[in-house]
């Protein structure tokens, strides 16, 4: 098991239908990401100033080292390799090496893992029921994705099985937030939990402030999904 395990289920998500792609290859059809779409899940999970990546090219492939800073402050390091596509244009075949790499690395981590029909931990299913490969193209145009249900005002079961106890926890599921409603939630609870007395680091706080500060980040989700989320702006001013 891992010590963040909402974190590597937030990286291990399904992706949007329309950040997915299909190309066709032995009659088949399969699908993936861009090198680019797994540099936003990175960037979005932990701060585009958390990960960093390291390349050695080779005669036939190139190998990527993904470095991840996590809650606690260690770093973890993940590599894999990737072959050229064989491109006419020398820069445009490095290219294709070095982002074949940086996926294949960023799948170790669990970005896009699922895509693969390869199954993903058991912990990432548990937290996310819907990780499942994405329709095939015809569906796909036939029925529009829903749109994500709004959040719930009070701590309750959360879209990763349950409500954050700890701080490293809360950290995850707020990077997640983020992500699925492109809000500010991070920097917000941070502002608020300074007007608590919060300890400095969200992994510090203890369960009782996380338990406020799910609620606090539920609310603030409530608000922007009705259309009033300048009451909580209002709120930090004073």
């Amino acid at each position: 098991m891992t010590q963040f395990p909402d974190l590597f289920a937030a990286l291990a998500a399904p992706f949007e239908t329309s950040e997915v792609r299909t190309r066709s290859q032995a009659g088949r059809q399969l699908h993936y990401i861009t090198a680019r779409t797994a540099m936003n899940r990175l960037d979005n999970v932990f701060g585009p100033e958390n990960w960093w990546d390291e390349y050695v090219p080779g005669e036939h492939s190139v190998l990527c080292r993904l470095t991840v800073r996590l809650p606690d402050g260690s770093t973890l390091t993940k590599a894999d390799a990737g072959g050229y596509a064989g491109m006419p244009d020398q820069g445009d075949d490095d290219k294709s090496g070095f982002s074949d790499a940086f996926k294949r690395a960023a799948v170790k981590f669990g970005v896009g893992r699922y895509l693969y029909r390869d199954g993903v931990p058991t912990f990432v299913r548990e937290r996310e029921p819907a990780a499942v490969p994405p329709a095939e193209p015809a569906q796909a145009h036939a029925q529009a994705p829903a749109p994500t249900p709004a959040v719930e005002p009070a701590p309750r079961a959360s879209s990763n099985g349950s409500a954050p106890r700890s701080g490293r926890a809360l950290f995850a599921w707020t990077k997640e937030q983020e992500q699925r409603h492109e809000v500010g939630l991070l920097r917000y609870l941070n502002s608020w939990a300074k007007l608590q007395d919060f300890p400095g680091r969200m992994v510090d706080w203890d369960a009782d402030q996380v338990s406020h500060a799910y609620a606090e980040a539920c609310r603030k989700l409530q608000s922007i999904s009705t259309g009033h989320a300048e009451v909580y702006e209002e709120a930090l001013a004073n």
